[in-house]
């Protein structure tokens, strides 16, 4: 049975790997998420409304937060900080952005409480310090069905000069993660930050690739996922309307909504020769004609049009 509510996903690694870049990447860069990746915090869980935010006290009480107050969250007595915003990336999932495991004016209680509520992980590692043993033994602790879920990204991509260095270090990351991920992707964060509606850059960025692999796992998880207790027999959970002009409009959001229409698209069966339809749509294996329509260039039609010796019909 599919989940029923959206899959969380945490942003983790090491202090300074680029979590909080990629939070802007995803969420897209708001004078309100400035402020939270700008300080020092227990876990932050963004989840998609009108602006809102309470903090999940050590206690288990909610309390009232004023973000213009965010600073003065206390990691002593706070177990996490609940934010609600719209952003495109919130209509599909929950974000969950983990302080760094390496933090040295932290306990890893601090995210450590948290963990077990994400679904998947996006793990950032620093490229000229990829997958440090710090960061192999924090995810040996994770649990092995949560790897299919998660991604590992190569961050600050940019910063190895050279094909040949670039790829020594992707083979040496892929080689001693290997089964710990369901993908190792390298990505250059400022650059995809910064592609705005530059899709050439966004793509170059790493951000392209990226996406679709997300779109992936969040989709794995709610089609192998189970539904909330008192939801059995409910429908998956559909993304979020995208009714709103601050939501909608960022590459994320045309990708997604692009991956959506081809998940959603009906399958076409094939109905075997000789057997009756039942009114499904048949997939014509005939060349159409002028009455069943447009022409269809076969592969091996291709091929004698390389070889010269194909002409074009003439229209009438």
């Amino acid at each position: 049975m599919p989940l029923t509510r959206k899959p969380r996903i945490a942003i983790m690694g090491e202090f300074s790997s680029g979590k909080s870049t990629l939070c802007n990447v995803l969420m897209g860069a708001r004078p309100l998420l400035e402020k939270v990746t700008a300080t020092q915090l227990p876990p932050v869980w963004l989840s998609y409304g009108a602006d809102d935010a309470y903090t999940m006290g050590l206690d288990g009480k909610a309390y009232d937060l004023d973000l213009a107050e965010l600073e003065r969250v206390s990691l002593e007595t706070t177990e996490h900080v609940r934010i609600f915003m719209k952003s495109d990336i919130l209509r599909y999932c929950d974000l969950i952005d983990m302080p760094g495991i390496s933090d040295p004016s932290m306990s890893s209680e601090v995210w450590e409480r948290m963990a077990h509520l994400a679904d998947g992980v996006l793990w950032c590692t620093h490229a000229t310090q990829a997958w440090r043993q710090s960061e192999s033994g924090v995810w040996s602790t994770f649990p092995q069905e949560m790897r299919r879920n998660s991604l590992l990204l190569v961050t600050r991509f940019d910063k190895i000069l050279g094909d040949k260095d670039k790829a020594k270090v992707l083979k040496r990351v892929r080689s001693e993660t290997d089964d710990l991920f369901a993908d190792v992707l390298p990505m250059s964060l400022v650059q995809a930050m910064t592609a705005g509606d530059d899709e050439e850059k966004w793509e170059a960025s790493g951000a392209h690739t990226f996406t679709s692999a997300l779109f992936g796992i969040i989709h794995r998880v709610i089609d192998e996922g189970f539904p909330e207790p008192g939801d059995e027999g409910k429908p998956a959970i559909q993304p979020d309307d995208a009714n709103s002009a601050e939501v909608g409009q960022s590459l994320i959001a045309l990708e997604f909504d692009r991956l959506m229409e081809i998940r959603n698209r009906p399958v076409i069966r094939v109905s075997p020769r000789r057997v009756a339809n039942t009114g499904e749509r048949l997939l014509k294996t005939e060349r159409p004609t002028d009455e069943s329509g447009p022409a269809v260039v076969s592969f091996s039609d291709m091929l004698a049009a390389a070889e010269g010796q194909l002409r074009p019909a003439k229209r009438s």
